[in-house]
């Protein structure tokens, strides 16, 4: 097998790792991509609900998708939850979908331009079958905007393969058995897919083309911010392995552990084919024994008073144990096949430690039973007899695929890095096209208002590298005008003003630009922290929620800060019990601030009653602390430290 851990960097040429990623953006507009809807996960109670079931039809090439067939068989049923301000009759596919969202549109171009694609003169919408019920449609419309681009990397240019605008799919709000009930306030958000060529070289690089990619899309102000928002999936293979897509990767961090360990995956099957040819292993037969006498009155509720049924796996003794990758073996990949395949809940082998499940006795008994060998594998199922049989086909599939190393499919990321089967890979079968929307001409003049934005947003950044940031910096910059405005105009240095708008949302950076009109004696700096970093800490510290508080709050905070009635130190405070009770008045909680002649007054007796102080090291840190005691929230800390330093040279 495959050394896992081993601290070895991995050869990734010399295995062909081949991959490429497709990222998933939704974009920020006012309206949904084919009606005027609120784009937003509803803050309402659902108003209504509709149940539909989904059934598979033939694509444009007359042929039946592998992946869409699959989610039909599995026979779910699909409930729906409509909401007010968010879905209408177009999400309930009750109502042909409206004009394409213009603005949508736009912004899928600009994309395309960013990243130096083809546009086509016409865009065609295509209907993309998917039957999990995420659209009750049955489809995803999606359009191509933009082809044969490229992004330049570290490691070198990437190509990308397109550029496409997109619905984005309702959200599963619960299951119960077979029912799958769906919200459709996320239904049809506009959304931006942008796949690459397989041309990443490694893990890491796979992880930057993604960043990047991700930076492009926040940096351009066109798309949506929060958890959830984007999302990347990620094809990979091998020499001697095969396409595997992996779907959801929503955290950057664990995308070159994705890479990694799909790699360890398909060299560690590759390599169990390659043992099962030599020992000239071809297949098994779905030969299955009713075990139920064996297992009945074992001392393990697993299988006790169930119907159990066995099969033997010829040959494959010790192959179930095999590890995949760091955290699974070949049994947990069988098992999750045929748990997706089934709806089973999972199988007993007898490669596993039989004495946790208290079944020692039964498998010896078993194997007797049904003459199996020293190198065959034993596996059970415990439960309804229909749904054991079909369990045991579905593995007798999965083993039997095992001769041809691994197969196409799509995974579905965890969240330790790792990845489970989903479903087969889905192929072009499943594209036909959209009856009930025109074809959109891409006119010159459009082209050319798009371009002059694309260039502006270029300028933007090469005016913010000459401030000293490297590249990888200026993409996080969320409105690089209002970075640069604060630079120029309010005289900050380029390093507060990137941390400024780094820390806030665009509502807060807006709201500190107004602050800032209205009182351009206060700095910047301490706005900000009025306004971002203080009800934050209030929230992180004191557990308090900070919702409360309101624009006339901070207004008034500023008034007083600007007219010296409160100081900084104060403000904490002040927001803290706001928070409590946003109807009283800020009156009622100031505290009057200390002149500077009663404030010195007050340093000097602190002085004279610690002179020993004055002999420690650092003797100014103990004395502030003892001033800031009697003062603290009436002076600040910055005025404080320097009488503090001038009566004590006085000594």
């Amino acid at each position: 097998m495959v050394v896992i851990n081993s601290g070895d960097l991995m050869d990734y040429t010399k295995i062909g790792l081949k991959a490429g990623i497709e990222i998933h953006q939704r974009l920020d507009t006012k309206h949904k991509l084919f009606c005027q809807c609120r784009p937003r996960l509803s803050p309402s109670q659902p108003v209504m609900g509709m149940e539909r079931r989904l059934r598979v039809v033939a694509g444009e090439l007359g042929q039946i998708d592998a992946a869409a067939m699959h989610e039909f068989l599995s026979g779910k049923k699909f409930f729906y939850r409509a909401y007010p301000e968010e879905s209408c009759l177009v999400e309930a596919d009750e109502e042909p979908p409206h004009e394409m969202n213009s603005e949508a549109l736009d912004m899928a171009l600009m994309v395309s331009q960013m990243l130096n694609c083809m546009i086509p003169d016409e865009i065609h919408v295509m209907r993309k079958q998917v039957i999990d019920g995420s659209n009750t449609t049955g489809f995803q419309r999606t359009a191509v905007v933009g082809l044969d681009g490229f992004l330049e990397t570290k490691s070198g240019r990437v190509g990308i393969s397109g550029v496409c605008l997109e619905e984005e799919s309702a959200q599963i709000l619960e299951k119960k058995g077979s029912t799958v009930i769906y919200g459709l306030d996320r239904l049809c958000i506009p959304l931006v897919e942008i796949g690459t060529h397989p041309d990443i070289k490694s893990p890491e690089h796979a992880r930057e083309v993604a960043s990047k990619l991700g930076m492009i899309l926040r940096s351009g102000k066109i798309s949506q911010r929060g958890i959830g928002t984007i999302r990347q999936d990620i094809n990979i293979s091998i020499k001697g392995g095969a396409r595997v897509e992996i779907k959801g990767a929503q955290e950057l961090r664990l995308i070159p552990r994705y890479v990694e360990n799909e790699v360890l995956r398909q060299l560690n099957l590759v390599e169990i084919r390659d043992s099962l040819k030599r020992q000239g292993f071809t297949g098994i037969e779905p030969e299955i024994h009713d075990a139920t006498k064996i297992f009945r009155n074992a001392d393990s509720p697993i299988t006790k008073n169930r119907k159990t049924f066995a099969i033997k796996l010829p040959g494959l003794a010790g192959f179930l144990r095999k590890k995949l990758t760091p955290t699974r073996t070949l049994g947990n990949e069988l098992a999750n096949y045929v748990r997706v395949k089934s709806g089973s809940r999972g199988f007993i082998h007898s490669d596993e430690d039989l004495k946790k499940y208290r079944l020692e006795k039964e498998f010896e008994e078993l194997k007797k039973e049904i003459k199996a060998g020293e190198s065959d594998c034993l596996v059970i199922f415990s439960g309804e007899e229909g749904v054991c049989r079909k369990a045991i086909e579905c593995l007798v599939e999965r083993v039997n695929m095992l001769v041809k190393g691994v197969p196409e499919e799509t995974r579905r990321a965890l969240e330790n890095g790792d990845s489970e089967y989903m479903r087969p890979l889905p192929g072009a079968s499943r594209m036909y096209p959209e009856t009930d929307i025109c074809p959109i001409r891409i006119t010159e003049n459009r082209l050319k208002r798009i371009s002059e934005r694309v260039s502006e947003f270029r300028r933007e950044i090469e005016k913010v590298k000459k401030l000293g940031f490297e590249e990888e910096e200026v993409m996080k910059i969320p409105n690089r005008k209002i970075f640069l405005r604060f630079v120029s105009e309010y005289g900050i240095s380029p390093r507060h003003a990137y941390s400024i708008v780094l820390r806030g949302s665009a509502e807060q950076i807006e709201f500190i630009q107004r602050l800032k009109k209205a009182f351009p004696s206060l700095k910047l700096e301490k706005i900000a922290r009025v306004v971002i970093d203080i009800p934050k800490d209030i929230e992180t510290r004191y557990g308090i929620r900070t919702e409360n508080l309101r624009s006339e709050h901070y207004e008034k905070i500023c008034d007083c800060l600007s007219r010296g009635k409160i100081t900084m130190d104060a403000v904490p405070e002040i927001l803290r019990k706001l928070s409590k009770n946003p109807d009283k008045r800020i009156e009622d909680f100031i505290v009057k601030a200390i002149p500077e002649s009663k404030l010195r007054e007050i340093i000097r007796n602190v002085i004279e009653k610690n002179r020993d102080a004055l002999e420690k090291p650092r003797p100014e840190k103990i004395l502030m602390g003892e001033v800031m005691k009697l003062v603290r929230g009436r002076a600040e800390g910055a005025t404080v430290m320097k009488i503090l330093m001038e009566e004590m040279k006085r000594k």
